[in-house]
């Protein structure tokens, strides 16, 4: 086995807390980039919210002592129809485990969770131009089912 793909997953712990928060605030620069919140301290409390929700689950991928991925994911109720669902909220790799195996390993994990809680589907939401990232939701499965729209107020920009 190569020293790439050479990672276990787990579920998250308190002592990856900082990690992942480092994590999300990589994820909020590509999401957000106009205002990513990038202060780790905001998604240490969010990540203590989600290890205490147990409609949800988190994991990480380890390679040695160091985080090298992670994603999680929550369960969601359709408010017309009551549908269970699973909202795929994060997922990240880190640059030099990139193309290693981690994705794959760490959607399959989350894949299992929601077949083990009897969601019928999952949702995953990403930036119209984040290209990298589609082409892994597509890679795992996903279709594109809607577009949304934004129009931003206030400086114009050139062309509008």
């Amino acid at each position: 086995m190569s020293e790439k793909t050479n990672f276990r997953l787990r579920p998250l712990e308190e002592r990856d807390l900082e990690t992942v928060a480092g994590f999300e605030a990589e994820i909020a620069k590509i999401s957000f980039p106009d205002d990513p919140i990038t202060d780790t301290r905001f998604y240490v409390k969010k990540l203590k919210q989600l290890m205490a929700n147990k409609d949800a689950a988190a994991f990480v991928a380890e390679s040695g002592v160091e985080l090298v991925g992670w994603a999680n994911v929550s369960q969601r109720q359709n408010f017309i129809t009551k549908e269970k669902y699973a909202d795929f909220h994060s997922i990240y790799v880190a640059p030099s485990q990139r193309g290693g195996g981690v994705v794959a390993a760490l959607v399959e994990a989350v894949f299992d969770h929601c077949r083990r809680q009897n969601m019928g589907k999952v949702v995953f939401r990403t930036r119209a131009d984040n290209e990298r990232m589609k082409s892994v939701l597509a890679r795992v499965g996903f279709a594109p089912t809607q577009i949304y729209y934004e129009k931003t107020f206030g400086e114009e920009k050139d062309g509008e």
